[in-house]
């Protein structure tokens, strides 16, 4: 691919990234919640290695030398970042100031074995820029900096690992906490490290073929990875954005942590011990709790999680996920959204209301169309559309 084209490809994906990186960056100032800022950095950083890529190969380097090359081993903040985000989401604590600099040592060493070549000259730096546009043939690298660049690889995919095992535990038991479309947020977030860690499979993979069996450049190997972050990008947008508020609370995150199962049964996922529930005494509960919900509508609070409800019934939260999983045979998710389909079902019914979808599913108790839709296809068997088809027909 000529490398004009290249550049303008990468220019236009570095307007994307940056106008990604304020979007999050003013959302997490709207909504007071930081969590996404973490994110937001990751994209800036992204964005600045995909505005160095336009520059170089649209030929701009000259004249933007002093700002290009100023983020070496960009990857060894990148992985921090992400895990600190996807920590911060399944309801840890904020690294301490001491805690952070931890993660970020390698970066900040990288970067200061790195300085002489940061800050030398504007002359210096676009000789050094022309001699990598020059590389057209193989060029094998002293071994020690294979060795750093595979190292620096291993780093990210550390921390992309560590993110996984985060989402997954969340998860797993997401349906248990929550009854709105966090567990679909966090499958897209889950592609999202992994699309990463994939991405760097293929960059080692590219790297170890061009260094030891001489197939294409250096340059290749960084196009073909600037391309598919270019793609990335676009994922950590449509992921992002829909919900960047998610944020498992301390009392979720506790009771996954004191009670989490690694038994691939759902309703298993969070187990019971010391439970000193009789039969009798916990279908009382789920008796007490059916009325709650009922006589105070508590599902249509779309905000409603399995700790809110526990304190809204002063019910403990883990009794009642007990009660929920085992005298009443379903889950949080699908509890609370029987009763919202149960609502929107009256709302449709209602020969005098005549509000579209959208309105009867907000009404109702859910947050967005999706989470409506797949849970009335879920528990009627069909879409509402064809539901409400069918009423006007019979009507």
């Amino acid at each position: 691919m000529p490398r004009t084209v290249l550049g303008v490809i990468y220019f236009i994906a570095f307007s994307h990234a940056l106008m990604l990186a304020i979007s999050l960056w003013r959302k997490t100032k709207l909504t007071n919640i930081t969590t996404a800022k973490w994110l937001a950095l990751v994209c800036f950083i992204i964005s600045y290695k995909l505005f160095e890529a336009g520059a170089l190969y649209l030929g701009l380097y000259p004249h933007l030398a002093h700002f290009m090359d100023l983020l070496p081993g960009e990857v060894l903040v990148i992985g921090p970042l992400v895990f600190i985000y996807v920590s911060l989401v399944v309801g840890e604590e904020k690294p301490k100031t001491y805690q952070l600099l931890l993660h970020f040592i390698p970066a900040i060493s990288l970067w200061c074995y790195n300085a002489p070549s940061v800050f030398q000259s504007l002359d210096a730096k676009v000789t050094m820029w022309q001699f990598v546009l020059s590389q057209t043939e193989a060029r094998v690298i002293p071994l020690k900096f294979v060795l750093l660049f595979l190292a620096i690889k291993t780093h990210l995919s550390i921390y992309l690992f560590l993110s996984w095992q985060h989402i997954q535990k969340f998860e797993k038991v997401c349906n248990a906490l929550r009854a709105d479309n966090s567990k679909a947020v966090l499958k897209q977030l889950t592609f999202l490290v992994v699309s990463l860690f994939l991405l760097e499979l293929v960059w080692v993979g590219l790297f170890i073929g061009q260094q030891f069996f001489a197939i294409g450049t250096l340059a290749l190997v960084s196009d073909i990875w600037l391309l598919f972050v270019a793609v990335i990008v676009l994922a950590i947008g449509y992921i992002a954005l829909q919900k960047t508020d998610l944020l498992m609370s301390k009392e979720e995150h506790a009771l996954i942590q004191q009670n989490y199962s690694e038994n691939k049964d759902e309703s298993s996922n969070i187990k019971y011990f010391h439970s000193a529930l009789s039969e009798q005494q916990s279908n009382h509960v789920a008796k007490h709790l059916e009325q709650q919900i009922k006589v105070k509508q508590l599902y249509l609070n779309d905000k409603l999680t399995l700790t809110t409800l526990a304190h809204e019934t002063d019910i403990k939260a883990h009794t009642l996920s007990q009660v929920i999983n085992q005298s009443m045979q379903t889950n949080f998710y699908r509890l609370i959204n029987g009763y919202r389909i149960q609502h929107a079902i009256s709302l449709i019914d209602n020969p005098s209301v005549h509000w579209p979808l959208e309105r009867i599913a907000f009404e109702s108790g859910f947050a967005n169309r999706v989470t409506f839709s797949k849970a009335f296809k879920e528990i009627m068997g069909q879409t509402a559309s064809e539901y409400k088809k069918q009423r006007q027909q019979a009507g």
